[in-house]
């Protein structure tokens, strides 16, 4: 089974772990695995399928199940943790420490697809060179991002993607892109895909001030809704993006890289069933 290290999703983990122990025995199921960690087989298919979260004791139990070691203990449990955590700069310090932990292994970490968002400019450089069609060298390649990336940040980059198998040499300074669109789907998980939504959230506000107006398209929309008017949203905002997809598809000749926002979050608590704001103790 693969390091812990190489995970972005403490479930998915599990559900490796567990396939692991039935490919060794046919006759281990999840119920039995549910009997082992000391919960129901509902409770464990809960936690798999997202709809439950796993607390500290629970935790406890499943490192004792997946037979953990320290560090591989302490990093399964940071990524339970940042999955529970609510507040937005508790979120960052944790996928911090989850780092921290990955850069401290001695031997190489196998690559995962969804590294390819751990820095806003993986993604930026990727699309940017689709708009190239002379040779640059790296300098001038990160000078070409804004904001602009440093030479030594655009090599570890650009060799990154490589190895991602994301874009290929070309036998001189430019690197061609192996795939013409990439997509995460409509749901994920990974901690890197979530750190690379905020670095980009935080790009977008700094537009305001750096970008001119003319260059930019930003607008806004406060309003009241019921549940089921936010999920008719939800696919109205789906679609557009395919049809944005299918837009750049059809562009033979890129000329700049853009980044499209779609965000749409509550700014008011749900009502309870008195129909008065719920409050937190």
């Amino acid at each position: 089974m693969k390091s812990i290290f190489t995970y972005s999703n403490y479930r998915a983990y599990i559900k490796d772990a567990i396939e692991e122990k039935q490919n060794r025995n046919p006759g281990f199921s999840y119920r039995c695995a549910a009997n082992r960690i000391g919960i129901s087989s509902g409770s464990l298919t809960r936690i798999l399928n997202g709809s439950r979260h796993a607390g500290t004791v629970l935790l406890g139990k499943l490192i004792i199940f997946l037979g953990l070691k320290k560090r591989e203990a302490e990093y399964f449990s940071l990524l339970a943790q940042f999955e529970s955590i609510k507040v937005e700069s508790a979120r960052r310090l944790c996928y911090q420490e989850i780092l921290k932990l990955r850069a401290e292994r001695n031997k190489p970490v196998p690559e995962e697809k969804h590294r390819f968002f751990e820095r806003w400019y993986h993604v930026a450089l990727f699309e940017l060179l689709r708009t190239i069609k002379e040779p640059v060298d790296y300098a001038q390649l990160g000078s070409m991002l804004q904001p602009a990336v440093s030479e030594s940040k655009t090599r570890k980059a650009m060799e990154h993607l490589e190895r991602l198998g994301y874009i290929k040499n070309s036998g001189d300074a430019v690197r061609c892109t192996t795939e013409p669109f990439l997509t995460t789907g409509d749901t994920w998980k990974s901690v890197a895909i979530h750190a690379f939504q905020v670095a980009i959230s935080e790009l977008a506000a700094s537009a305001l001030d750096t970008v001119p107006k003319e260059e930019r398209d930003f607008s806004t929309l406060t309003m009241a809704l019921s549940e089921d008017a936010f999920l008719k949203i939800r696919e109205i905002v789906k679609k557009a993006r395919s049809e944005i997809a299918a837009v750049e598809e059809a562009c033979s000749n890129p000329e700049r890289v853009y980044q499209i926002n779609f965000q749409c979050f509550p700014l008011s608590v749900k009502k309870n069933h008195g129909n008065e704001p719920h409050h937190a103790d």
